[in-house]
């Protein structure tokens, strides 16, 4: 019953000739087999292109776009204009998935007649190809829910996070929806409420279906232009605030919980990244940090998990200690 919808999976390749056949042998081989696979080589400049076409001449299910380099938004535009299928994903060619994700995606969709499929999802560092392929046969969990409720899912519990590629659409639903070619970094924040606010019902699947690999290298982990960054970033979140604000006034009016988190989360994460003195110059500047105090007055009080409370008040402890170099310099 739920194994005759073509699906549509969009797969944006730059630069991972390391791991771009571990993501594709993950996915032909899906035990859901009615598959539309759509790797979209983004310019690459490695010999990324080469193993989508030597995949394609393999698989009739495969379509190769090759363009010139448009940025991870505009890869995933071209792969979004060009799919065919009832439903669609879009993963990132670093990661990949377990052998049963589409089947259990499907059948979840289906069943609760949702507009989208929401999962959770594996972290892995630096992996090489695996010796098989992860193919889980734990009984498919899932809960519901529906307007508001989604996105408060998404941004007030962090258990799901504003990823684009743990994210299972109807195509028609977002049809008419496509990324911001413009945004060249954070594009997952800015973009997932302009797909959600489609979305009347979504299913969540507690499943981890994916396995999420964060590369030291990769643009996202990249320690240059820190302070663009995070500016970037904190625009995003308050056009965010600006929008669900219209579209849902409660949600929008805790918003600033979400602002205040990625801050304390971009500083966290810059501290194992570059040296301290430069990060303190940048991410401690008046600039944030006036911002900071003022927005995270009532952090205390949201909805997030304990543990994000604790790397908030590291992140205080720093900015104090900051506050009192930058003193001493004065006087």
């Amino acid at each position: 019953m739920y194994f005759k919808e073509k699906v549509s999976i969009i797969i944006p390749v730059y630069g991972v000739e390391k791991y771009l056949e571990r993501c594709l042998e993950s996915v032909i081989n899906q035990t859901y087999k009615n598959l539309e696979i759509i790797l979209v080589d983004d310019g690459s400049k490695d010999n990324s292109g080469a193993i989508c076409d030597s995949y394609a001449e393999r698989d009739n299910r495969i379509t190769v776009i090759h363009q010139k380099n448009k940025g991870l938004p505009g890869a995933r535009n071209t792969g979004l204009r060009n799919i065919t299928g009832k439903y669609f994903i879009a993963i990132d060619s670093d990661d990949y998935i377990d052998l049963n994700t589409i089947k259990y995606l499907v059948h979840s969709i289906e069943e609760t007649k949702s507009d989208v499929a929401i999962f959770k999802y594996n972290i892995i560092f630096n992996q090489k190809m695996p010796k098989s392929f992860p193919q889980t046969n734990k009984k498919l969990k899932y809960s519901i829910k529906e307007g508001v409720d989604i996105h408060k899912e998404i941004f007030l519990t962090m258990n799901y996070q504003t990823f684009f590629w743990n994210k299972f659409y109807r195509t028609d639903v977002v049809k008419d929806v496509l990324l911001n070619e413009d945004i060249k970094c954070y594009e997952d924040i800015e973009s997932v409420p302009r797909f959600l606010i489609k979305c009347q019902k979504a299913v969540f699947v507690e499943n981890k279906l994916l396995n999420y690999m964060i590369r030291m290298n990769s643009l996202s982990h990249d320690s240059n232009k820190i302070e663009d960054r995070l500016k970037y970033l904190l625009s995003i979140c308050a056009k965010n605030e600006e929008r669900y604000t219209k579209w849902f006034p409660e949600l929008g009016n805790q918003l600033h919980h979400f602002w205040t988190l990625q801050y304390v989360l971009f500083c966290s994460d810059i501290f194992t990244k570059i040296d301290k003195q430069k990060k303190r110059q940048i991410v401690y500047s008046t600039e944030f940090v006036d911002e900071y105090k003022r927005r995270s007055v009532d952090f205390d009080t949201s909805p997030y998990p304990f543990y994000y409370k604790i790397l908030f008040h590291k992140v205080n402890t720093e900015i104090k200690k900051q506050e009192k170099i930058n003193q001493q310099k004065i006087t």
